[in-house]
């Protein structure tokens, strides 16, 4: 008698563990769908979900052993061993999962938002895999980074129907340029380019940085409506920045 009851139990044990990964399949799905601006990996989403049926179905399996007075603690010991060796062996892995994990908890990231880099490199997020981030770049290049390495970048982040995005512009003017004929070039230069990449034009602006033996230093800063404009909108800046500064006989140095 105590045998088939012990049967009935770990079975209505067992039958818990399934629905419950069923419920925790149903909410992620309704959570997604709930939820469709938010872009997930699919993998990812795989990855989160089996997880949590795994540890339901070990949870369920811890009971069921004790149910029927079976010594786990040996079990145990063997999975920790192997559980070191394999995370060992797996370091890199593991750190990149979990960095993806991060990225998609924290929400900060998200798939189709822009972002600048740490060196100055403007990219729209394509996809967050659970190794991997792909990043398209303004010039329509491909970057594929790890996201341990992604993680640890200071990033400035935009969305995908942000407008305004900054476009800075750091400059030399050589010793002798006049303070207000290199402002003045400056405004006039950014005001040809805003015009050309803006709809409803932000007036540029101007600030003077720092005074170098090669000259004074300034940054110029413009608005433009799409980030992947930012490419040939410098290069547009720059050359009217050289040219209108030209005019006003304060060229620009090297740095």
């Amino acid at each position: 008698m105590a045998i088939l009851f012990n049967i009935f139990i770990s079975f209505i044990v067992l039958l818990i563990c399934w629905l419950l990964t069923q419920a925790v399949a149903s909410y992620g799905e309704r959570l997604a769908k709930r939820h469709r601006s938010t872009k997930f990996n699919p993998t990812m989403k795989v990855i989160m979900r089996r997880s949590g049926q795994i540890v339901i179905y070990i949870i369920g399996l811890l009971i069921v052993g004790k149910i029927w007075q079976i010594d786990i603690r040996p079990l145990w010991a063997g999975l920790g061993v192997a559980g070191v060796a394999i995370a060992l062996g797996l370091q890199e892995t593991l750190s990149n999962l979990f960095a993806a994990l991060f990225v998609i908890l924290d929400k900060t990231i998200q798939v189709g938002a822009y972002l600048r880099l740490d060196d100055g490199t403007v990219a729209r997020v394509e996809d967050i895999s659970w190794r991997s981030t792909r990043l398209l770049t303004a010039a329509g290049g491909t970057i594929i980074m790890p996201n341990r390495l992604f993680t640890n970048q200071k990033v400035t982040t935009y969305n995908e129907t942000d407008r305004g995005w900054v476009l800075e512009l750091s400059a030399i003017a050589g010793p002798g340029s006049a303070l207000k004929e290199v402002e003045a070039g400056a405004l006039a230069a950014g005001l040809k380019v805003a015009k050309r990449y803006q709809k409803k034009v932000s007036p540029p602006q101007v600030y003077f940085e720092e005074l170098m033996p090669a000259g004074l230093k300034f940054k110029l800063i413009i608005k433009i409506d799409r980030v992947a404009d930012e490419l040939p909108a410098r290069h547009e800046l720059l050359e009217n920045l050289i040219t209108e500064l030209t005019k006003r006989s304060c060229p620009l140095v090297g740095r």
